[in-house]
């Protein structure tokens, strides 16, 4: 059995994932207020790293996956974009200390930090290799796209279309919600189809870990980083109820 977290979704994740352009004006506008060098955490395959090097920004990409980051380097190698894939976790690597400007954890990343502890050293450890001006972008759920355990167990299909290859697929979702653990099992299916007729579907399960606001800020705050703005979408607009995103900016203490 492979211990690739996204083994099944690499050969899917571009084809849902690789038009949305939403969050990267606002990673190149913070990738622009520095001259260190881009880290990104949970690079799957490239979808930010290698837009901030088209964009001339030297950019490092951090993921556990090994068939996502088999798409990045294709990626990168074709288009002749020079970025840095590693792969592993976060508290599993030596990372430079105070070596880069920007830290990015794009799109719901943190949330496969299973508890509380670990989030406390992925930022510990992500504060370390902050330079002294440096910001830790943080893109979370915001309140308005939290846990529904009023909807768990519904499957339903989020995403139809084809792959790289030509070969159409559904996307079907299926979660299972626990408010008092803040945690959310989220089942997903790609499902094709024979040409002989026959329905063949790949699964991948994935555990998440809500955070909330001040939950977070006290996560921060142990791991030597300090929140300096928090806002509801990535036109920075002010975090409210109807927030589907809640994006947190964070310097180092002594900064």
């Amino acid at each position: 059995m492979s211990t690739d977290p996204y083994a099944v979704d690499a050969a899917f994740y571009d084809a849902i994932h690789g038009e949305f352009r939403e969050d990267t004006g606002l990673w190149a506008s913070f990738a622009g207020r520095t001259d260190r060098p881009v880290l990104e955490v949970g690079c799957g395959t490239g979808r930010i790293a290698l837009e901030l090097a088209r964009q001339g920004y030297a950019v490092t990409g951090i993921d556990p996956s090994v068939a996502m980051l088999a798409e990045a380097r294709r990626k990168a190698e074709d288009d002749a974009l020079d970025v840095t894939f590693i792969e592993g976790r976060v508290q599993d690597l030596v990372l430079e200390p105070e070596h880069y400007g920007l830290i990015l954890l794009p799109l719901d990343v943190f949330l496969y930090c299973e508890h509380g502890e670990e989030q406390r050293e992925v930022l510990s450890r992500l504060a370390e290799a902050l330079v002294f001006n440096g910001i830790v972008a943080i893109d979370l759920p915001g309140p308005a796209a939290s846990l529904d355990p009023e909807s768990s167990g519904v499957e339903r299909v989020v995403f139809s279309g084809e792959t790289a290859d030509g070969e159409p697929f559904d996307c079907l979702h299926l979660h299972e919600d626990d408010l008092a653990m803040q945690t959310r099992y989220l089942r997903v299916s790609y499902q094709t189809r024979t040409e002989d007729g026959l329905i063949r579907r790949r699964v991948s399960e994935h555990q998440l870990r809500y955070v909330y606001r001040f939950e977070l800020e006290y996560l921060l705050d142990a791991a030597g980083l300090a929140l300096s703005d928090i806002y509801g979408d990535y036109d920075l607009g002010p975090l409210t109820n109807e927030s589907e995103r809640m994006i947190a900016i964070a310097r180092r203490r002594n900064g």
